[in-house]
């Protein structure tokens, strides 16, 4: 492999990860501003309750597109592409302005905004996977595993869609009733069950036997005398 690819592969979690937190760590800081200076929030109302319920959300969706970018570089190599380093600040932004659009006026633009967010997140992880998975640095951990199919795809896809359309009932007839909560706590138990997937993933990773690429070779090279003898 090339020299440089090589020192590519190598920098990738400290640039990546060092880039993502200042994000992350700016939209934790617009987030403390908005809980600290928003009066209405320490009311007991209905407005009080979904806002809070939309904070949670966005501190959840924080949390989940860190381990996202976490978990892959710490677990595999890859050679990124240009877009792959710019794919941190657009997914900032959308944070920042899932934050700035924390009122009632704005809740229609805040779910196909939080649709959009959660399918970057998705595209992301699946993007980073599949370049992995042609690397051979990472075949300890693809060789056992196959490869996603659009039905696994189908639970982020429906929620994605059901978000857009929620968003587009909100816009219109601002309805801000027990659909609109529902919606959220909809959202809310995707990312969570989000979360709970990186970290069977994780673990799964971690625990892996012993992989011998050479054995590997040579089963496959054995494998294919067998087939042509």
């Amino acid at each position: 492999m090339h020299q440089i690819s090589k020192r590519v592969k190598a920098n990738i979690p400290t640039v990546v990860l060092t880039m993502l937190g200042i994000i992350q760590a700016f939209a934790l800081e617009l987030l403390w501003n908005y809980v600290s200076g928003t009066a209405l929030l320490y009311s007991m109302t209905w407005q009080a309750f979904m806002s809070w319920t939309q904070v949670v959300i966005i501190l959840v969706g924080i949390i989940a597109i860190w381990l996202v970018y976490a978990c892959n570089v710490s677990r595999f190599v890859w050679v990124p592409s240009i877009q792959e380093f710019v794919l941190p600040f657009w997914v900032g932004l959308m944070q920042f302005m899932l934050i700035q659009l924390l009122d009632r006026a704005w809740m229609g633009l805040w779910l196909v905004l939080m649709a959009f967010l959660i399918a970057t997140m998705i595209w992301i992880g699946q993007a980073t996977m599949r370049k992995a998975r042609n690397d051979p640095d990472n075949a300890a951990f693809f060789s056992s595993t196959s490869a996603a199919t659009w039905r696994d795809f189908s639970p982020p896809i429906i929620v994605v869609t059901l978000l857009l359309f929620a968003g587009a009932y909100e816009w219109v007839t601002a309805a801000y009733n027990f659909f609109t909560l529902a919606t959220l706590l909809l959202i809310l138990g995707f990312l969570c069950v989000q979360i709970r997937l990186l970290a069977v993933w994780w673990n799964r990773s971690i625990n892996l036997p012993e992989y011998d690429s050479a054995d590997s070779a040579s089963k496959s090279n054995n494998d294919d005398n067998s087939n042509t003898g």
